[in-house]
């Protein structure tokens, strides 16, 4: 048994107390009496002292840690019964001593530039400078103030 569950029973066991003598069941037992609300007080105490104890010594929930698992490793099957030879390529021929003959690229002529697309036609109100409007800053932000009460 945890013991978290053993200090709730006695904490449950304390408020019923604290009730009992709250009610005025037991006999003899009168409210006004300085001592009886110290009783009550006292169990009322002890009641919420062991249920605090309690809940900090139950067990912590703890995520569940998954390894990852191994996917298992199959060998591939030979299907071939006779051993593999490795290949190995031919060896080069010896070089010829032969004479090569050089080829040479036959000249190009120039290329000739492309011409160029007809230019639009340009109105007189373009070719004048725009003057530049001067910008006016902006007025800086306030802060409000808070509405007294």
């Amino acid at each position: 048994m945890r013991s978290d569950y053993g200090l709730y029973g006695i904490a449950i066991i304390c408020f019923v107390i604290a009730g009992i003598f709250m009610a005025g069941v037991s006999s003899g037992y009168t409210l006004m009496e300085q001592s009886g609300i110290a009783v009550i007080m006292v169990f009322l105490l002890l009641g919420v002292v062991f249920a605090a104890a309690g809940y900090t010594t139950r067990p912590k929930a703890t995520m569940p840690t998954t390894q990852p698992t191994p996917t298992p490793v199959t060998q591939p099957r030979e299907t071939l019964t006779q051993p593999i030879a490795e290949e190995t390529p031919p060896p080069l021929p010896p070089p010829s001593p032969a004479p090569q003959e050089e080829v040479q690229p036959e000249p190009q002529p120039p290329a000739q530039p492309e011409p160029s697309p007809p230019a639009a036609p340009v109105s007189m109100e373009a070719e004048q400078p725009v003057a530049a409007e001067e910008e006016k800053p902006k007025p800086a932000r306030r802060r409000r103030k808070k509405a007294s009460a």
